[in-house]
C-alpha cells in the first residue's frame, strides 16, 4: 500500500483492524477448550457450544445489519457493534460459570455479526480499480494469517490461566475510537424505495456465480470451525498430552501455511485457473483429515496441519476476492452480509455436527467425516462447476 495517499492508508489500517477483530472471538480461545472443559467440568461433547453461541447471532442477524448499513450508514452500525463486542467479550474474563460465559458469548457474537461484513464493504466503498484489488488481497491475507496466529497468542495468554485470552476483545474499544474519529468513508446518500432495494439486492444474490461461492464458503467454514478449531486441539492434547500454550503454537502452523500460499496466489492464478486452485484447497483438506486420526508422530501432524493451512490459504482469499468482485456497489452491504451469514451458519453448525460425531464415534470420526465432506465437494467442483474466472 506504499503508493496510496495518507488518508487512504489510514482508512485501510482502520479497516484492517476491524478485520483482525472479526476472527479474534473464536481463534484465540481454541487452545483453551481442553483446559476449560476440565476446569469447569464441561463434557467435551458440549465444549463446542462456546463457539456455537458466538457464531449463532451472525447466522441470523447479519442480513439485517447489512441492510441497515446500506440504508443508515456504515459507522452507525459498526460503532455500536464494536462497543458491544468489547464489553461482552471482556466480561468473559471475569466469569467462572459456563452458562454465564455462554450468555456473554452470545452478546459478543451480536457485536461480531457485522464486523466481517462491514470491513469488506468499506474496502469496496473507499477503494477502486487496482487499489481495490490490492486492498482486498492484503485484507484476505491478513485474515488468513490472523486466523492461524491467534491460537498461538491465545495459548500464550492461557499459560497464565485459561481465562486470560478473554481479555483480547477489549481491543475493540481502541478500534471504535479510531473508527469514530479517523475513518473517512463515504456513507449512502441515495436511498431507493425499500421494495426496489430488496428486489435489486435479491437479483444480485441469486446469481449462479454468487450461489456457488456462498456454498463453497459455507463448507469451508464448517470444516474449519467444526473439525480444525474445535477438535484438533483436543486430538493434540489426547495424543501428545501438550499444554494449551503448546497447542496454540502447533496450531500456528496453519498461519505459516496460509500466509505463504496467500502471498503467492497472484502468481498461482496466472498458472492455474481459480477453479483448479479451489480444487487444490479441498484436496488438501481431504488428505489431511483422512490421515490425522492415524498419526502418533508430532512431525507428521505438523505437516498435515501445514497442509490444512494451505487449503485455508487458498480457499478463503480466493472465494472472498471473487465475491467482492461480483458484489454491486449499491447492494454491497446486503450482498456481503449474506456471505457472512453463510460463514456464520458454517461456524455455528460445524462445532455442533462435530460434537455429535464425537459423541457417536469418537474423535476419529470427526476427522473422517470431514474428509468425506471434503471429497464430496471436491467431486462436485470437478463435475458440476464451470471454470471460474475473476470478473
Amino acid at each position: 500500500m506504499d503508493n496510496l495517499k495518507a488518508q487512504q492508508k489510514q482508512n485501510f489500517y482502520i479497516i484492517l483492524s476491524v478485520t483482525l477483530l472479526s476472527v479474534i472471538g473464536v481463534t484465540t480461545i481454541t487452545p483453551i477448550l481442553p483446559e476449560m472443559s476440565a476446569e469447569l467440568n464441561i463434557p467435551r461433547s458440549k465444549i463446542g457450544l462456546l463457539i456455537t453461541v458466538f457464531t449463532l447471532p451472525g447466522a441470523t442477524l447479519t442480513p439485517v445489519l447489512g441492510v441497515l448499513a446500506d440504508r443508515l450508514g456504515r459507522k452507525r452500525v459498526l460503532l455500536p457493534a464494536l462497543i458491544l463486542f468489547g464489553i461482552a467479550g471482556t466480561l468473559c474474563f471475569f466469569a467462572r460459570d459456563f452458562e454465564i460465559i455462554l450468555i456473554l458469548r452470545f452478546f459478543q457474537g451480536i457485536g461480531a455479526a457485522s464486523l466481517g461484513t462491514l470491513n469488506i464493504t468499506l474496502i469496496g466503498d473507499i477503494f477502486s480499480g487496482t487499489e481495490k484489488a490490492r486492498a482486498m488481497g492484503y485484507n484476505s491475507g491478513a485474515l488468513s494469517v490472523a486466523a492461524g496466529l491467534y491460537p498461538a497468542i491465545g495459548g500464550a495468554l492461557a499459560a497464565f490461566s485459561w481465562y486470560y485470552p478473554f481479555l483480547l476483545p477489549s481491543l475493540a474499544f481502541v478500534v471504535a475510537i479510531c473508527v469514530l474519529f479517523y475513518l473517512d468513508n463515504p456513507e449512502p446518500i441515495s436511498k431507493p424505495q425499500l421494495l426496489q432495494y430488496f428486489r435489486g439486492a435479491l437479483k444480485s444474490i441469486l446469481r449462479k456465480e454468487a450461489i456457488i461461492l456462498f456454498l463453497l464458503n459455507f463448507t469451508t467454514f464448517i470444516l474449519l470451525f467444526g473439525v480444525v478449531m474445535t477438535y484438533l486441539p483436543i486430538f493434540v492434547e489426547d495424543q501428545f498430552n501438550y499444554s494449551s500454550s503448546s497447542i496454540g503454537f502447533i496450531l500456528s502452523f496453519l498461519a505459516v501455511a496460509s500466509g505463504l500460499i496467500a502471498s503467492q496466489l497472484g502468481r498461482l492464478s496466472r498458472v492455474f485457473s481459480l477453479k483448479v486452485l479451489i480444487i487444490f484447497g479441498f484436496a488438501a483438506y481431504f488428505i489431511a483429515f483422512a490421515i490425522i486420526p492415524f498419526v502418533d508422530n508430532i512431525y507428521i501432524l505438523l505437516f498435515l496441519i501445514f497442509l490444512v493451512g494451505i487449503g485455508q490459504g487458498i480457499n478463503i482469499p480466493t472465494i472472498f476476492n471473487l465475491l467482492t468482485s461480483i458484489a454491486p456497489l449499491n447492494h454491497r452491504g446486503a450482498f456481503m452480509s449474506v456471505n457472512s451469514m453463510m460463514l456464520r451458519v458454517g461456524q455455528t453448525l460445524g462445532p455442533l455436527l462435530a460434537g455429535m460425531l464425537f459423541t457417536l464415534g469418537g474423535i476419529s470420526w470427526v476427522f473422517w467425516i470431514g474428509a468425506v465432506i471434503s471429497s464430496v465437494f471436491l467431486l462436485c467442483i470437478v463435475i458440476f462447476i464451470p471454470p471460474i474466472t475473476d470478473p
